[in-house]
């Protein structure tokens, strides 16, 4: 089970908050001056935050994911996506976001 979710890239953030601002499921926090996708059970995968960021920081992938799938866009058959844990943000515990 894959869900469409937000994958912010910390090397290209610069911690404006637009992004965060744009959400407006409240998924994505600031966490050390990096976005991070902190409720990614309430993502609804609209894509705001892509628009808002003027920073290409955020791409939008196929995650494996599990939750109520009656919230954003899910897929049985989509091929998700392996992101170097590197290249994504993370949560203040040392886990990934998604």
């Amino acid at each position: 089970m894959c869900k469409w979710m937000p994958i912010i890239l910390a090397d290209r953030c610069t911690g404006c908050g637009l992004c965060v601002d744009a959400c407006g499921h409240k998924s994505l926090v600031m966490v050390d001056g990096i976005a991070v996708l902190t409720f990614p059970d309430t993502c609804g995968s609209e894509e705001h935050c892509i628009s808002a960021c003027c920073d290409e920081a955020i791409q939008m992938a196929w995650l494996p994911f599990s939750g109520d799938r009656t919230v954003s866009r899910w897929s049985d058959e989509a091929e998700p996506v392996s992101v170097p844990r590197s290249d994504y943000a993370q949560d203040g515990n040392g886990s990934s976001a998604q």
